[in-house]
């Protein structure tokens, strides 16, 4: 079983001998999104009704796959030597029925998951309670159906008044057009600025402050969903801690996450009739709050449609939304049918078939039209002298639902890990005065590369610095230009650097920063490598992902592995095709394989290319020695599955993902970096005065060398000081060296080395 984990006095996590160890892995799955039974992705176009009058009658059964295919799944996840997974589950497969309702069989189900996951060994797994803009009935995923209902949305009349972009509603079930560029384009931004999306987060957030009138059940409809999202998420983890608890004893299961990128709503908006400067990601339709609302009351209107360029959002013309009288909102018969059958009880005040920010006064009709009345409604609160902003929402709002999450989860469990996620590119809240118990909070970010998420492409000429435009660092984008593929490597490693020495300066050096999401599209081109075959470009942009990783030492999550991953439909979610794995590329591969009559190259990962390499050691300072494999000292938990058992197919951009790391490091990280093309790894450590295995040789730092980039015959290794064996079994290096400052490096072929002190073997 893997180790138990701690988290250092620096913010890194180790062991509990105080060996530095990373966690790499991935999220597992976006199938986690979408009802298994019926099986509904967000390209099944609706035909009737029971898409929403259904939604109760749902199953996640199954998602994110089914049982039989567990190991199989794990193996070839933990054949990259990824340690972690991050799994997603979303509010709506726990309490799909309504409030109070909780699906036990599926919690079931994925307690059978993680005790497969468990028995193969060796992998780490936190929850996230995922969602995006909410729930997949406004265009994403997370929040049952009748959480909308809640709030007063009729859900069915969002197409007309484009409350939400909903892939499902798009396709005509008439033509039955089944083609993937019949969609609109799904960003951040599509659904986030929308109706539907800003309003729930308000509401969940702040409604006290800017929906007192929305009172259900005797609490505000903010007190209502934050108790209601807590209780469900929470009943999934006391029922694994009462039904498996051998799921946290062996270190399996290390903790839970608050939630998936939460989003401040309408909050900080300064003048609802104009569409904020600071909106960086404009596609398609970008209506103002002040004209969603009116849309969302049904009423005609003209807003502006935006194309993306390379700097910034551009004005592509107007578009007239005609809304054919279709209100986003319940009427009073379809609300007075929704509160009976979920047993709410709503105040007198609490109007159906209006627009709730049009009942507390923020616009109104009048003769002459709609009238906005208090344009900076959700930028200013009563008391309250400061400007509320999205910084006053992360430092304010956000905290006071992160207190509540805090103290519920501690109440159950004092021991695993809580991971706080504050917004997207946005600075964490500082926390310091709350009650977080020290060495048990870590602060998990995200990342994507704006240009190669908005155009589909990896740019090898230039890029620009994403983190730094949002954060609103240049006057022009244009000024955040950088040239050239080496430069972009390293503006990649920058932004990550930044993001994580704000956390350390905010939170704490004790906080581990953890990107819990990052990677790279692979349908880049137009898809062109799966015709082709020639994955550089996704290679050459997950190679400069990684390498940004690496060189500040940060645990991460990709997103994603897709169990279900095909060249037509992605990730089989709003057209995302973010998987490492696909199953179309797998089984193109080996097609491709069959046909032909070539020899797997040298350090391919059949057992065939490799049952020949030996363990060995040599020293620049004494005799060549070999080393039986027996003797070599082994880590308690491999990098990877044993050599006969080294799964990588079906994954994409091998070259970029499969890479030399530190497994164990004894002592504390300075620099790390692999020049793909040259096959070069370098590591340097400031390592902890010199300790005695039990065998008696000096304490180790341990690597992970994969064959597939190193083969043993030709390999080169140079250190400062020290021995080394390495471990064929399982592709580990293990380096014995002495305190203070420490360096190796290791190349795939043999260099002439200038150090007469250096350690090689060949």
């Amino acid at each position: 079983m893997p180790e138990k984990l701690y988290i250092s006095k620096k913010g890194e996590f180790c062991d509990a001998d105080g060996n530095v160890v990373i966690l790499r892995g991935v999220n597992l799955d976006p199938n986690a999104k979408t009802p298994a039974n019926p099986a509904i992705t967000t390209h099944f176009p609706i035909k009737d009704d029971s898409f929403w009058d259904g939604a109760d009658d749902v199953s996640f059964i199954g998602h994110p796959f089914p049982l039989d295919q567990v190991e199989t799944h794990i193996n070839r996840i933990k054949s990259l030597g990824y340690n972690h997974i991050r799994l997603p589950f979303t509010w709506e497969s726990l309490e799909h029925k309504g409030p109070g309702i909780y699906d036990y069989e599926y919690m079931d189900y994925l307690i059978e998951v993680l005790r497969i996951i468990d028995r193969v060994g060796g992998v780490y797994v936190y929850l996230d309670p995922h969602q995006d803009v909410w729930s997949r009935f406004s265009g994403g995923s997370g929040a049952p159906y009748w959480t909308l209902l809640a709030a007063g949305f009729q859900p069915k009349r969002f197409r007309k008044n484009e409350a939400a972009i909903v892939h499902n509603t798009i396709i005509d079930p008439q033509t039955g057009k089944d083609d993937p560029e019949a969609f609109p384009r799904m960003v951040w931004a599509t659904n986030y600025y929308k109706l539907a999306c800003q309003t729930m987060f308000t509401l969940f957030f702040a409604g006290k402050y800017f929906a007192p009138k929305c009172i259900i059940n005797g609490v505000n409809i903010q007190d209502y969903l934050q108790q209601t999202y807590l209780d469900a998420i929470l009943t999934l983890y006391k029922h694994i801690q009462q039904n498996a608890p051998e799921l946290f004893e062996s270190n399996c299961i290390i903790g839970l996450e608050s939630m998936n990128e939460p989003n401040h709503g309408f909050l900080g908006t300064l003048n609802l009739g104009e569409i904020e400067k600071e909106r960086n990601l404009r596609v398609g339709s970008t209506p103002t709050a002040f004209q969603s609302f009116m849309m969302g009351e049904g009423i005609d209107t003209t807003i502006e449609r935006y194309s993306i360029t390379v700097f910034g959002p551009q004005r592509a013309g107007l578009k007239n939304v005609s809304c054919m009288r279709e209100k986003a909102w319940l009427s009073e018969e379809e609300r007075n049918a929704a509160d009976a059958k979920y047993g709410w009880q709503r105040d007198a005040g609490w109007l159906a078939d209006t627009c709730i920010w049009r009942l507390h006064g923020v616009w109104e009709h009048t003769t002459h039209g709609p009238k906005l009345n208090i344009p900076d409604y959700f930028s200013r609160i009563e008391g309250v002298s400061a400007t509320i902003d999205e910084t006053y929402f992360i430092n304010n709002m956000f905290p006071e639902y992160f207190n509540r999450f805090h103290k519920a989860f501690r109440a159950i469990d004092q021991e695993s890990f809580v991971l706080l996620q504050p917004p997207v590119f946005k600075c964490p809240p500082n926390l310091r005065h709350l009650d977080i118990i020290p060495g048990k909070t870590i602060c998990a970010c995200h990342f994507y590369d704006g240009l190669s998420l908005m155009f589909k492409t990896w740019n090898k000429l230039y890029n620009v610095n994403t983190f730094g435009i949002v954060r609103g660092n240049y006057s022009n984008p244009i000024f955040s230009v950088v040239f050239g593929e080496r430069r972009i490597r390293e503006s990649f490693r920058d932004q990550l650097r930044m993001m994580k020495q704000e956390v350390h300066e905010i939170l704490g050096k004790d906080i581990p920063v953890f990107f819990s999401e990052i990677g790279m599209p692979f349908d880049m081109n137009n898809k062109a490598a799966y015709s082709s075959g020639d994955y550089t470009s996704q290679t050459r942009a997950m190679n400069a992902i990684a390498y940004a990783l690496e060189g500040n030492h940060l645990s991460f999550s990709l997103w994603c592995y897709a169990s279900e991953n095909c060249y037509k439909w992605g990730d089989n979610w709003n057209n995302e095709d973010f998987s490492i794995y696909s199953e179309d590329f797998a089984k193109h591969k080996a097609a491709i394989t069959s046909a032909s009559s070539k020899p797997r190259r040298a350090g391919s990962p059949s057992p065939s290319s490799s049952s020949s390499v030996s363990p060995s050691i040599r020293s620049g300072r004494t005799k060549t020695d070999f080393v039986e494999r027996s003797q070599v000292v082994e880590l308690s938990t491999p990098p990877t599955p044993h050599r006969e058992t080294v799964d990588h197919s079906g994954i994409r951009a091998l070259d970029a993902l499969l890479r030399p790391f530190p497994v164990k490091i004894h002592g504390r990280f300075v620099s790390a970096g692999f020049d793909l093309d040259s096959k070069v790894y370098k590591l340097k450590i400031h390592a902890r005065a010199p300790s005695k295995d039990a065998d008696g040789t000096l304490a180790a730092t341990y690597l992970f060398l994969p064959t597939h980039h190193f083969d043993v015959d030709t390999l080169s290794i140079s250190t400062s000081s020290g021995t080394f064996m390495y471990n064929a079994e399982y592709q580990t290096l293990k380096w014995h060296h002495e305190g203070g400052k420490q360096s190796i490096m290791i190349a795939a072929r043999a260099k002439k080395l200038g150090d007469e002190d250096s350690c090689v073997v060949m």
